[in-house]
């Protein structure tokens, strides 16, 4: 939670000095935004009560609901290195049995008392990192030490540019931004 908190921040922080504004975020205008909380609850929903078949079901449910919501707006800022984020994160899942390779000597790092959980295959959605694991160098390979401590992955950096550059860019957004975040005709000035 911490690595999320500190992306938005770092957004808004970069919007501020380029002399944005929290008010202006409202005039982007992005397309199927109510996808998204459903997406992030079915993949909380599946990571934490689920197991088996209805976890694969909704947690690949929930990706692609993800995916195509970046999709359909991928021409607004930062929506494609957080397209290409998702798609990582959800590829090295899709590899390793709908599981995310966890570094052992990050989580080690993280917290010493989940490495057990981790070796025993009772982490969440998280796999011990081996080498009969795929894709390794997409997997939650790096410990963010800011409390409370987290993994996180390539994806995770990537999806968190996007975030930032959405960010900076919804608080410089002038009034008349279309859906797909270009100018309409009303707002071209000369």
């Amino acid at each position: 939670m911490a690595f999320q908190a500190c992306v938005v921040l770092t957004g808004l922080i970069i919007g501020w000095l380029r002399k944005g504004s929290l008010w202006a975020i409202p005039n982007v205008r992005l397309r199927a935004l109510r996808i998204l909380p459903v997406a992030y609850g079915l993949q909380h929903v599946s990571i934490a009560y689920l197991n088996g078949l209805a976890y694969e079901l909704v947690l690949v449910l929930s990706y692609c609901v993800l995916l195509v919501f970046c999709l359909i707006n991928v021409r607004v800022q930062g929506l494609l290195w957080a397209g290409v984020g998702t798609a990582a994160n959800f590829l090295v899942m899709l590899v390793n049995g709908l599981r995310m390779p966890a570094y052992v000597p990050a989580v080690q790092h993280m917290a010493p008392s989940y490495v057990p959980l981790l070796l025993s295959g009772h982490y969440g959605k998280s796999v011990a990192m081996s080498s009969t694991t795929h894709l390794n160098f997409l997997g939650d390979i790096f410990s963010f030490a800011i409390q409370p401590v987290s993994l996180i992955s390539v994806g995770d950096i990537l999806f968190a540019i996007g975030l930032v550059l959405l960010i900076q860019h919804a608080m410089r957004a002038e009034k008349g931004v279309d859906k797909i975040g270009g100018k309409s005709e009303s707002s071209i000035t000369p």
